[in-house]
């Protein structure tokens, strides 16, 4: 089966902001948060290359987009020669695993499922069995792209070089006695993520239409942005945050679930077809591929009915959220006063936000 690929697009323009013009407040953020984003990139590819587990697989994925996500809220604290190389590389690594992360999923999925047959379902058992070996098949085929984007990261020197420049600026900003919280990262947190949250709620009529696949796609990614996005400022607001960050990680995962089960549809169809082909080719004609027949079209006969399902989850889980004045919730948590110590004089004024368009990849990150 062909791993899902959804679209990424970097081709935003940002402002160019002068480097150090930061507020200082905000310069300590984006580094606390790109520090220990870079800490998981490197440990967990380092457990990617021992291909013993797929989990490191994913963590990679999300730790890449994550830092993507910080480099572009946070374009003006960093170098502006250096934040569009390093967010091309980490975009390489992303998609360069994720045909990987996508068979993984499948696989785990496959495989649960044939752990749950009992001997009523024999029939069904054969075409499960070929549908997994096709799987790990690919999924074999595919770990030398994984052992190429790695590599390519490395060659390029960009994690050391982001270190190198998030290190610089903390030094200076500990000589200074920075605090987290200043007047200024408390207006542009709450600017950033009030932001996606208008971009979530513009998608929202999506969801009045089940069939409508690309436009609940697009719920999904705003959600997930939304997420991103208080994930890095939660530090700010003293993890007021929490239990909204955990309400829309709800949301991004019943909509994960969903799209999960229009790829499987969508593959499960033209898996079914190439199988018989391949049947054709091989024995002259079709009558063998009968025997895999009814366990492929239950397989998609199930992902239709779990997608029904999980649909109908999150319209009641999405009609609760407008019931309890979430939305609502959380723009008064942003309006709170939450206590600031002076800012220090570094000699920086503070400037407009710059960068704030990073649209995060899309390439399965829900799963």
């Amino acid at each position: 089966m062909d791993p899902v690929k959804e679209p990424m697009k970097d081709n935003q323009q940002y402002a160019k902001p002068t480097e150090g013009s930061a507020d200082p407040s905000y310069r300590l953020l984006a580094c606390q948060y790109v520090s220990a984003q870079l800490d998981t990139l490197v440990e967990e590819m380092h457990r990617v290359r021992e291909n013993k587990d797929p989990e490191p697989v994913h963590q990679t994925r999300v730790a890449s987009r994550r830092l993507r996500a910080a480099l572009g809220m946070f374009a003006e604290c960093f170098d502006p020669k250096k934040t569009p190389a390093w967010r091309r590389r980490l975009r390489k690594l992303t998609r360069g695993l994720g045909a990987a992360r996508d068979l993984d999923v499948q696989i785990t999925f496959v495989e649960g499922v044939l752990a749950g047959l009992d001997a009523k379902d024999r029939r069904r058992r054969p075409g499960i069995e070929r549908l997994l070996l096709r799987l790990r098949q690919d999924r074999a085929a595919v770990q030398s792209k994984v052992l190429h984007a790695l590599n390519a990261l490395n060659r390029s020197d960009t994690l050391a070089d982001m270190h190198g420049e998030v290190e610089k600026i903390r030094f200076l900003l500990r000589t200074h006695d920075v605090p987290l919280r200043s007047p200024v990262v408390l207006e542009r947190a709450a600017a950033h993520i009030l932001r996606r949250k208008g971009e979530l709620l513009a998608a929202e009529p999506a969801l009045n239409d089940p069939q409508d696949i690309d436009g609940h796609h697009q719920v999904r990614i705003a959600a997930k942005r939304l997420r991103y996005t208080m994930e890095i400022c939660a530090p700010v607001f003293e993890r007021r945050l929490d239990g909204t960050i955990s309400a829309v990680k709800k949301v991004q995962s019943l909509l994960g679930d969903i799209h999960d089960c229009d790829v499987w549809v969508r593959d499960l169809g033209t898996f079914i077809e190439q199988e018989r082909k391949r049947t054709i080719e091989y024995f002259g004609h079709a009558r063998p591929f009968n025997r895999f027949k009814s366990g492929l079209e239950f397989m998609r006969d199930e992902r239709t009915s779990h997608r029904q399902q999980v649909f109908a989850d999150l319209l009641e889980y999405w009609q609760h959220l407008h019931a309890e004045g979430f939305w609502d919730d959380l723009e008064a948590i942003l309006q709170a006063p939450v206590e600031v110590s002076p800012e220090p004089d570094l000699g920086t004024q503070s400037e407009p936000i710059h960068g704030t368009e990073d649209p995060i990849d899309e390439d399965r990150a829900a799963q």
